[in-house]
């Protein structure tokens, strides 16, 4: 990931480098050795390789700054991380690079020797501050004690002197298995407790490169790096591991393990099947790796168990299982995104019409708004402004569960293999949509795309003669979709995206397509993407809810081109969904936005 323009870079650089000027250096780095070894990690964090000697002495100019790394609740599996990094050697990197004057794991002194360092680091050096473990309160604050303090004294006796604070590890950036529930020992995360910036490098452990390479980035910028909403370095944590992962292509064409000692294990097979949570976990490991990068879980036969993400022991429900509603466990809002209101304004009769909007839009007290209309009847996406309605949306599908399907006959051998996965797991549902006619739908509607991907990936039973006359007649006289059986009705399925009980979407890669002035919703990827998430054991509940969450995502594409449009009104059942309310008014917390309700 480039963090910002590489001249930008060297511009920033320098300037580091002459507020550096008058101070000495207290470190020596010309070993070719540690420059390789720093080269690596600029690498990383997207400093291109020509400005190593601009860095290396910035970081010999900040040898006086020292490292204060505290333990409370955890089981050192952070440190254990950091202590199998490569090269340089270990030594070098807590001597040399960035003085680690404080380790209870690692230094010499011990009891009052160990208090007395680390009072005098706190009273007269600079110092950047490193907590490992999450934080007991109340009942529970003297579960932890250092010396004569607690361990949240303790934090807060050093944390204002600090010149920057880390929390490393998922205990001390979100809890971590400390305060699951019940959580026992009233465990907390940093972040819960102390009103500062702090940065995040969760994991279970994280990579030695993750947590060296953030530090390496203030030592470098004297500031910290773009973070995400959780407070976690971009650079390491703007990919799921899925996205990274070596297993994928296996997931693309529907190969799964199906046990532990399944032979295909050996061959790459994807693990979602057994409980890999790598879709909805961000993380670099495939990248990194651990134990100087040996290895990493998936490489070594296990799915990923979203150990970088909030509550991933709770809201995860059963690590060795897909996410369905039969798995779940519960639900632990700490850390989840805060509820934003959203405004929803009742009106007597639905807006059909461009004039109808016309005659809504001019009650408003904006200069341009959008309307975006997805009703099971009809879609629309108007841009009105300066008194006239463009028309954004053209869509034109040639809809037929069975001709989608042959068409796979004709891909790539990605493209087949998963047709040939998709014929044997789901062979029932197969069979019964080989029996439909030859005719397609032709549809502008974006709500049938969610008719026909449950046609074919609702479940694998067998469909009875009397549904497929329905589809037949749905498909050729180009009925609405309420003439459907229950199952494929537009508001069974938005039923069942509401009824899933998790809040991760599996990525379907939905896309409008920008022809002219005007868009389509281009859907082949997310159904390749939606048949190997249902053959790899994702329920219906979740296909429902991520088909929803992914057409909302690719609407919202529409903004980025009309980025001027201050107000934005939404028709349709699926915007009665709180989950699509939650995603346009995170994404358009400046604009204002209105969800119009009528009588169904």
């Amino acid at each position: 990931m480039a963090l910002q323009k590489a001249e930008n870079i060297e511009e920033k650089l320098q300037n580091r480098l002459q507020s550096l000027a008058h101070t000495q250096k207290t470190t020596h780095l010309q070993n070719e050795t540690e420059k390789k070894w720093i080269k690596q990690q600029l690498a990383l964090i997207g400093v291109p390789s020509t400005m190593l000697e601009t860095c290396v002495e910035i970081l010999e100019h900040m040898g006086d700054v020292k490292v204060i790394w505290l333990h409370l609740q955890e089981c050192t599996g952070c440190s254990e991380s950091l202590l199998r990094t490569e090269t340089p050697s270990f030594e070098t990197m807590i001597f040399d690079l960035f003085k680690v004057v404080y380790h209870d794991l690692l230094m010499a002194p011990s009891g009052h020797g160990a208090l007395a360092t680390l009072e005098h680091t706190h009273a007269h050096e600079k110092y950047v501050l490193l907590v490992e473990g999450s934080v007991p309160m109340g009942f529970a604050q003297e579960y932890i004690t250092l010396g004569n303090r607690n361990g949240y004294d303790e934090v807060a006796h050093l944390i204002h002197n600090a010149q920057a604070v880390f929390a490393i590890g998922t205990c001390a950036s979100f809890g971590g298995i400390q305060s699951v529930y019940p959580n026992p020992t009233n465990g907390h995360a940093l972040s819960e407790l102390f009103d500062c910036e702090i940065i995040n490098i969760p994991g279970c452990p994280p990579s030695d490169k993750n947590i060296v390479a953030t530090l390496l980035y203030y030592y470098i910028f004297a500031e910290a790096p773009k973070l995400d909403e959780l407070k976690r370095p971009l650079w390491a944590y703007n990919k799921s591991v899925h996205d990274l992962c070596e297993r994928k292509s296996f997931f693309m064409s529907g190969d799964f393990v199906e046990s532990f000692d399944d032979p295909n294990m050996q061959k790459g097979y994807c693990l979602y099947k057994v409980g890999c949570k790598g879709p909805y976990t961000y993380n670099n490991c495939p990248k990194v790796k651990f134990n100087a990068k040996t290895s990493w879980p998936v490489q070594g036969g296990h799915g990923c168990i979203g150990c970088s993400e909030p509550n991933f022991w709770d809201n995860f429900g059963n690590i060795e299982k897909p996410l369905s509603n039969a798995s779940f466990f519960m639900l632990n809002q700490k850390f989840m995104p805060k509820f934003i209101p959203v405004n929803v304004k009742k009106i007597a009769t639905p807006i059909t019409t461009p004039q109808d909007y016309m005659q809504f839009a001019n009650t408003l007290t904006c200069t341009t708004s959008l309307f975006i209309d997805l009703s099971i009847e009809q879609n629309q996406i108007l841009l009105h402004e300066n008194d006239t309605c463009i028309q954004l949306l053209t869509c034109d599908f040639a809809l037929n569960p069975k001709i989608m399907l042959q068409a796979y006959e004709s891909k790539n051998k990605q493209g087949k293999r998963l047709y040939a996965n998709y014929q044997h797991i789901f062979n029932e549902r197969y069979q019964s949509l080989m029996q439909l006619c030859d005719t397609n739908k032709i549809s502008t509607n974006i709500n049938d795309i969610l008719s026909i991907f449950m046609m074919i990936l609702d479940d694998n039973t067998a469909l009875p003669q009397a549904t497929i006359t329905a589809i037949n007649e749905w498909l050729v006289h180009n009925n609405r979709s309420n003439s459907l059986p229950k199952a494929f009705q537009v508001t069974h399925i938005l039923q069942l995206a509401k009824d899933f009980k998790f809040p991760y979407v599996s990525e379907l890669g939905f896309k409008l397509k920008q022809d002219g002035t005007t868009y389509n919703l281009d859907y082949a990827k997310a159904l390749s993407l939606a048949m190997s998430y249902r053959i790899g054991g994702l329920d219906s509940y979740g296909i429902a809810y991520s088909m929803v969450c992914g057409i909302a995502n690719a609407v919202l594409e529409i903004l980025e081109d009309n980025a001027n449009t201050d107000t934005i009104i939404l028709q349709g059942d699926i915007f009665r969904l709180s989950v699509i309310q939650q995603i346009f008014a995170k994404q358009l917390q400046n604009k204002k936005i209105i969800v119009l309700i009528s009588p169904t």
